[in-house]
């Protein structure tokens, strides 16, 4: 970065760009290129996430133009980077043959956009390659892998920041600021990145007692009520009391990666039920970690999963109660907190060099919500917690 603007960032390694541009060329099949507009993509295949498309072929180099910054972005990515004008030249300027098939990021391209630039290709043939690129971000380098464990760091240290700013009758949300200054001061880029339409998160879920239990839109097994009807999940302006479960699930993030972990805190003792819940949730995690071997797929391991919930008696409150359940029972995380694979009712192969988060947490509405959640890194022989914060409850 220039030393002008005194920016301190991780660069991508051009070794990298290249690594991840030559796997998504080798996955085209009869496409002859793609157009990739979002931000998190385009910063992933060219080092810069500025405003623009990269472009790239199955065969040949790729192209990144961007209209704003053009200087950033030549700073910060290692590719030749070249100014966006109209998009009605781009079929020229790409040098995208007649009746071609191009891909697109259909999962996530407004409709507007997508008629401009199909009025732009013409006679090109548009298909969707999001699920390629989902799966193949699914699979981490050396170079991320580093980051994720930066960012597991990061959270640990937010997390344990609770044990010395929790007291009786404060708000939710003043702890939750505590927590996120702790994260911020240690580098978090200050959001929790989501794919998924009409889903946006705070820096993480704090919630105490019944409000942890509180239902929401959200894809996860926590709601809350949040401070606003336009945001209504996390924490709130309860007051903390004491003998409750106080749920602290948050997103730790370093340059762009996540990892994503949960611990329960209370002041005080909690029930018996509830502690016998919590050890439940322990069970079922050691259990899932050790199933997350490459070959199995997450369908095999949500099944088992619910299969020992039911077997523990926790059936009726593994992930929610009937109606209400989230749906899975862990996901994986990067760039963004709902990566692929999911272990829940899809036939998502684990493979070495992924990062899951698994979740298993029990619901009680109405008193409160206790469970587990770390970040695992697959291998050939076993897996690695990255998040490494004791897991029993924590008692202040």
């Amino acid at each position: 970065m220039a030393d002008a603007y005194d920016c301190e960032v991780v660069l991508t390694p051009m070794s990298e760009i290249g690594a991840r541009i030559r796997r998504l060329q080798d996955q085209m099949g009869e496409m002859a290129g793609a157009i990739l507009f979002g931000s998190v993509n385009v910063c992933y295949f060219s080092g810069t996430a500025q405003e623009g498309l990269v472009y790239i072929p199955r065969d040949g180099e790729p192209a990144v133009m961007i209209r704003k910054s053009l200087e950033r972005a030549r700073e910060e990515s290692p590719l030749d980077v070249k100014l966006l004008g109209s998009l009605k030249a781009i079929k020229s300027e790409l040098g995208i043959q007649p009746g071609s098939v191009i891909g697109l990021e259909l999962d996530i391209l407004p409709y507007n956009n997508y008629t401009r630039i199909a009025g732009a290709l013409g006679d090109v043939r548009l298909a969707d390659i999001s699920e390629t690129i989902k799966h193949l971000r699914s699979i981490k380098s050396e170079h991320e892998i580093g980051l994720m464990k930066e960012a597991a760091r990061i959270l640990d240290a937010g997390i344990a920041s609770v044990q010395k700013n929790l007291f009786e009758g404060m708000r939710e949300i003043e702890l939750a600021s505590k927590v996120e200054a702790e994260m911020r001061s240690l580098g978090h880029q200050g959001l929790i990145r989501f794919r998924r339409f009409n889903h946006i998160l705070p820096m993480g879920h704090l919630m105490s007692g019944a409000n942890a239990a509180y239902p929401s839109y959200v894809a996860s097994p926590t709601g809350g009520c949040g401070v606003s009807l336009y945001h209504p999940q996390g924490p709130g302006f309860r007051k903390i009391k004491r003998n409750e479960p106080v749920l602290v699930d948050f997103g730790g993030v370093y340059n762009g990666y996540t990892a994503d972990e949960t611990r329960i805190f209370s002041l005080g003792g909690l029930s018996t039920e509830l502690e016998d819940a919590h050890l439940a949730a322990l069970e079922i995690e050691a259990a899932v970690a050790g199933w997350l071997n490459p070959g199995k797929t997450g369908r095999e391991i949500f099944d088992l999963s619910l299969a020992m919930g039911e077997r523990l008696g926790y059936q009726d409150r593994l992930g929610g109660p009937a109606g209400s359940k989230c749906g899975f029972v862990g996901h994986g995380v990067g760039l963004e907190i709902d990566e692929y694979p999911v272990l829940g009712p899809v036939d998502h192969k684990i493979e070495a060099n992924m990062t899951i988060a698994v979740e298993p947490k029990m619901i009680y509405p109405g008193i409160g919500v206790v469970g587990i959640e770390d970040t695992f890194l697959t291998t050939n022989n076993g897996v690695q917690r990255l998040t490494k914060l004791p897991q029993e409850i924590m008692r202040l």
